[in-house]
């Protein structure tokens, strides 16, 4: 991994079980394997169709939500992060459940451990292109790794949402919306002990063309895009009701 993709996953090990405590409290995983809404918007489950018994990826797999829902519907998947911590919490969670997961530590933008073609669908939502220092080299192994005709599902938190100064009580930008990046910051505040500028990560500012030109420039053709959702998430430190909270890009393997 480079120097920021090995920053941002000493970050991700060190801050995720306060993390995934936060997740917790808001969310019952034990319901995700019951429960398709616990992980997915309406409009993805429009996409992802009739799931049972087919092949799925789910890439930056992060509190492992998605995998869990998709499991309990019957899939066979494969979840895919590079933090291990996340993927020790999410294993013995599965475990809990009663689902068989195969949980892989790899950089998104790497995945030789994974066959070309070998995917009836991939996954990937939340915040996870935020971490990731090439946009094209993600989407291209996503797409590479995916069955001809099958499907590419991205679900975003929205690029817009990205810029604002927070905390604040009104919209001012911190960061020019073409701005990729990187942009820095220190994680050591949210764990404790840690000395202050110990544990640095990386954010990168990707636009809804560079999402675009990603998919289609790795190999699938873009069918579907919308965007959705323009309510104020719990954790968001600035007034953004009325922005569009997610960008959905569903692309099919050429």
């Amino acid at each position: 991994m480079n120097e920021f993709h090995v920053a941002n996953r000493r970050g991700w090990d060190a801050v995720s079980p306060g993390w995934q405590s936060m997740v917790d409290a808001r969310v019952d995983w034990r319901r995700s394997a019951e429960d398709p809404h616990i992980a997915f918007d309406p409009r993805e489950l429009e996409f992802l169709g009739e799931v049972s018994g087919r092949e799925i990826c789910v890439l930056g797999s992060g509190d492992n939500l998605a995998a869990f829902v998709l499991a309990g519907m019957g899939a066979r998947v494969t979840s895919v992060d590079f933090s291990q911590v996340q993927l020790d919490i999410a294993a013995h969670r599965a475990r809990e459940l009663g689902l068989d997961i195969a949980f892989i530590c790899s950089d998104v933008v790497n995945l030789e451990s994974l066959a070309d073609a070998s995917f009836d669908l991939v996954y990937t939502g939340g915040h996870v292109a935020v971490w990731v220092s090439d946009l094209w080299s993600y989407y291209r192994e996503a797409c590479r790794i995916l069955l001809p005709g099958g499907i590419f599902l991205v679900n975003e938190y929205h690029p817009f949402r990205r810029i604002w100064q927070a905390p604040s009580d009104r919209l001012e930008p911190a960061n020019h919306y073409l701005d990729r990046g990187p942009h820095s910051y220190d994680r050591s505040d949210a764990v404790p002990g840690s000395l202050p500028g110990s544990l640095p990560s990386y954010e990168f500012h990707w636009t809804v063309a560079d999402h675009v030109s990603a998919i289609t420039e790795g190999g699938c053709d873009l069918v579907a895009m919308d965007e959705f959702g323009d309510q104020t998430e719990w954790w968001e430190q600035v007034p953004l009701a009325g922005l569009p909270r997610c960008l959905l890009l569903v692309g099919r393997r050429r």
